[in-house]
């Protein structure tokens, strides 16, 4: 295996190929092959090594999101203080170390490289963070005063121990964020763009759902599989134990499945195309988006062609462009930034909003069947979001971008659902008596019912705003600069989530959460006020350029 890993060539630098023109060149590589239409059929077998290896990463990723939330729930029965400063933290350690991650993956042109760096650190992390919880949820037989032996955890034992071994918990818990950061980058916005297209099969958006699917599979499927653990396992350190040989053995399948599809992929092993200096960048071609989308549907011109304009140097010297000033001024900065600012709404079965209903003494199996529930809505929407693309995509519509339609309608969706889901909240008292422990669940059955359908239908909304964003800037941003451009996206999604936490650290009694609940609602509200402005520059610039090439024809 070592020398499996170890023997990764990278293909020379000849193909010094711009992202642009990829489809062009498919066939000269064996990862598919043209049917009679000139559609790219990309092989199966690469796909299946790309979905599995995808899905141990998101399972192991989700598993051990869920674990913590358990154990610190444990450790901390009584506050969310604890589990906030974690997501505070390694939050703030993803705004600040993103957009070097992303660089990093730019800089090496062997892809497989930062994949395997990516997975095998992670799992290291996540499997001695597992290690410090078993030991802090050991049990010791201690003296009791009446003379008899007692059964305490070490925490109870010795509380400063419990201190120290969550101080370095939050150390693990920032790197295994930082990998899972990098290894999102490189799978989805430069493995999976890089081997499909909007004239491959399946296309680029099928695709996109496809992993998507695969992530809330897994986000439905470990937080089940952990809280039945969870439930017959008396001693929390067994559930670490299990999460700890779980990443263990299964790492080895991750690295070699996508070794296998890198094996499978020419257009993967080709070198990447290098950063451009300022020198070349003043004639560094961008999308125009609603150009693009009208182009990906015209039957005389099948494949997509770029609608270029020039980017002035920002400073003397050949110096390279920040990745934030690329971000800024990208004409798709508006649409990802409301993707991103959707991680600061508590309104989901998030760590914030599931700590607070286990205080609330709402009971661990009714969470995990609401999150099944909603998990299961989620993947539905990745099975309508390609349909609808595909039609809205035929419809050929002239003055609509069709990942704009399908973005706006679903960010309205789920403002919609999201307000009365809000006001029964609302309508849930919150006993000043912490000795209560009643569940609120049996006590008011109508409100805690409308709380988890409208919760789980937003989620429709949610995740269609969120593809359709996501392939606007897979296929509007350049090739060099997608990761990167990626990497301080994520910037702003850390910046989100430490919003988040951080609301829910300053307000961490149970009785102040619907006032965090209510930030997470305006934060929606913002979502929808940025995309439709994003919306409505879009076709502005449409109109513009329209009008210009009518001048230029007469």
């Amino acid at each position: 295996m070592f020398v499996m890993l170890m023997n990764e060539r990278a293909m020379s630098p000849e193909s010094d190929l711009s992202r642009e023109e990829t489809p062009l060149l498919l066939s000269e590589h064996d990862h598919g092959h043209h049917d009679e239409n000139g559609v790219v059929e990309l092989k199966k077998s690469l796909l299946w090594r790309l979905y599995i290896s995808h899905f141990l990463s998101t399972w192991n990723m989700r598993s051990y999101e869920f674990t913590v939330i358990l154990l610190f729930a444990k450790a901390y029965p009584d506050t969310l203080l604890p589990t906030s400063i974690r997501g505070v933290l390694t939050n703030g350690a993803t705004l600040l170390l993103s957009p070097a991650i992303g660089r990093w993956v730019d800089l090496h042109s062997r892809r497989f490289y930062t994949m395997r760096i990516t997975i095998l650190v992670q799992r290291l992390s996540i499997v001695f963070g597992c290690v410090l919880w078993i030991f802090l949820f050991l049990y010791l037989d201690t003296p009791h005063p009446h003379g008899r032996r007692q059964v305490m955890f070490v925490e109870e034992v010795v509380p400063r121990f419990k201190d120290v071994i969550v101080a370095v918990l939050m150390v693990f818990g920032i790197v295994e964020r930082m990998c899972a950061v990098g290894n999102n980058l490189v799978m989805e916005r430069d493995w999976v763009p890089t081997i499909a297209s909007e004239v491959s099969s399946p296309p680029l958006h099928q695709l996109n759902a496809i992993m998507r699917r695969i992530d809330l599979i897994s986000k439905i499927l470990a937080p089940v599989f952990v809280s039945v653990l969870a439930i017959r396992l008396q001693n929390p350190g067994y559930l670490a134990l299990i999460t700890a040989v779980m990443n263990l053995g299964t790492v080895w399948v991750e690295l070699i499945s996508a070794r296998s599809a890198w094996d499978k992929c020419n257009v993967l092993k080709l070198a990447r195309e290098a950063k451009t200096t300022l020198e070349e960048e003043q004639y560094l071609p961008l999308r125009n988006s609603m150009d693009d989308e009208r182009e990906l549907v015209d039957h005389d011109h099948p494949l997509p062609t770029t609608t270029t304009t020039m980017v002035p140097p920002d400073r003397p010297g050949g110096e390279k462009k920040s990745g934030l000033w690329l971000y800024l001024s990208s004409d798709v900065c508006l649409a990802s930034i409301s993707s991103a600012l959707q991680s600061f709404s508590v309104l989901s079965l998030s760590g914030p909003m599931t700590t607070y209903l286990l205080t609330r003494h709402y009971s661990l199996p009714l969470i995990t069947a609401a999150r099944t529930a909603i998990s299961v809505i989620e993947i539905a929407s990745t099975l309508i979001f390609p349909l609808a693309a595909g039609t809205t995509l035929l419809r050929r519509q002239a003055k609509a971008d069709p990942m704009a339609v399908l973005g706006l309608s679903g960010v309205t969706f789920q403002l919609a659902l999201l307000t009365p889901c809000f006001v029964a909240l609302l309508l849930v008292p919150v006993p000043t008596d912490s000795t209560t422990t009643k569940d609120p669940a049996s006590a008011f059955p109508l409100y805690t019912t409308l709380i988890f359908v409208f919760l789980g239908l937003s989620r429709l909304g949610h995740w269609t705003h969120n593809m359709a964003v996501q392939q606007i800037v897979q296929t509007r941003v350049p090739a060099a600069q997608r990761v990167e451009f990626s990497g301080v996206e994520m910037t702003f999604v850390s910046a989100a989530e430490i919003g988040r936490w951080g609301t829910a650290a300053i307000w961490s009694r149970p009785e102040q959460f619907k006032g965090v609940a209510a930030g997470g609602l305006v934060s929606v509200l913002v979502i929808w006020g940025l995309f439709t402005t994003w919306v409505v520059l879009s076709r502005h610039q449409q109109q513009k350029k329209r009008k210009e090439k009518r001048r230029g024809r007469e």
